[in-house]
C-alpha cells in the first residue's frame, strides 16, 4: 500500500477512540496510583494518565481548541480520581473536536505527510490504545484484545511516523547499517536504518528482499512489541538477531 496509513474509517477510529477511553476509566476503579506499568515507558498508573492527559492537552492545542487556552493544573502529587478527571474532560473535548470536523480538514501536525485532522484522531486512538493496555495490566485487569486491523494500522502508524521520521528529526541514526521485515497477517513492510537514517516502505513481498532479519507473528502482539509492551517471546524472529535488537532499540528512542 502507498498511502501514509491503512485506512481505518474516520468514524470507526471516533468510536474505538470513545471505547478505548471507557476501558482505560473502568480499569482505574480500585487501582492504586502507584502501581508500576510493566512497559518501556518505565512509569506508574497515575503517571500514565496523567500522561495521557498531557498528550490531550497538546492534541487539542495542535488543533486550535479555545477548550485549552489555559492548560489543567494539577498538584505535584494528584490523587488518581484528579489525574482521571482530566483525562476524561480532555478527551471527550478531543471527540467533540474530532466529531465536528471532517476528517480531511486542513489542520497542523508534527508529521510532514499529513497535515489533517485525521493524523490526530489516528495518534490518539493509539496513544489511548497502548496506555489502556498499560493501565489494565498494572492495574491486574485482564487485557482488552486488539482488533487486528487496528493494531496493523498502529504497525504502519510506529513504523512510518515515528521510525520513518521521528529519529531523523531527533538526529538519531543506526550504529550499523540493517534491513528488518516486518509482517502481519496481510500487511508486510521493510525497515532500513543505516547511519545516514531510516526508512519504511509496504512490500506485497517483504522475503523476496532478503532482508537481514523478520518480525511478525499476530498483529497485536507485534504492536505492543514495537511500543515496548511485550517481551520478544511475544513475536516470531528470525534472522539476525542485533538486527531486530537495533530495530526495537530505535524504536523505543523514537517513541520515549
Amino acid at each position: 500500500m502507498n498511502g501514509t496509513d491503512l485506512g481505518l474509517d474516520y468514524g470507526r477510529m471516533l468510536d474505538l477512540l470513545g471505547i478505548e477511553a471507557q476501558l482505560l476509566t473502568a480499569a482505574t476503579h480500585d487501582a492504586h496510583p502507584d502501581a508500576p506499568v510493566w512497559s518501556a515507558s518505565g512509569r506508574t498508573l497515575g503517571q500514565t494518565i496523567r500522561h495521557l492527559g498531557d498528550l490531550c492537552e497538546d492534541a487539542l492545542c495542535w488543533l486550535g481548541s479555545a477548550e485549552v487556552e489555559r492548560p489543567w493544573q494539577l498538584p505535584e502529587r494528584p490523587e488518581l480520581r484528579e489525574v482521571t478527571s482530566r483525562f476524561a474532560v480532555r478527551l471527550a473535548g478531543l471527540l467533540a473536536e474530532f466529531g465536528s470536523r471532517p476528517p480531511h480538514d486542513p489542520c497542523p501536525t508534527w508529521w510532514p505527510e499529513q497535515h489533517e485532522v485525521r493524523f490526530w484522531l489516528r495518534r490518539m486512538l493509539h496513544a489511548t490504545t497502548v496506555h489502556r493496555v498499560d493501565v489494565q495490566t498494572a492495574a491486574g485487569v485482564a487485557r482488552t484484545e486488539i482488533e487486528a486491523d487496528v493494531a496493523a494500522d498502529g504497525v504502519d502508524e510506529v513504523l512510518r511516523a515515528w521510525f520513518g521520521y521521528r529519529l531523523q528529526a531527533l538526529g538519531i541514526t543506526a550504529s550499523r547499517a540493517c534491513s528488518v521485515g516486518v509482517h502481519v497477517t496481510g500487511r508486510n513492510w521493510l525497515v532500513t536504518a543505516d547511519q545516514r537514517g531510516t526508512a519504511v516502505v509496504g512490500s506485497d513481498d517483504v522475503a523476496a528482499t532478503t532482508p537481514d532479519a523478520v518480525v511478525g507473528g499476530d498483529a497485536a502482539a507485534v504492536y505492543l512489541w514495537m511500543w515496548g509492551r511485550l517481551p520478544n517471546r511475544a513475536v516470531e524472529i528470525s534472522g539476525d538477531p542485533d538486527a531486530v535488537a537495533q530495530l526495537w532499540g530505535l524504536l523505543q528512542l523514537a517513541t520515549r
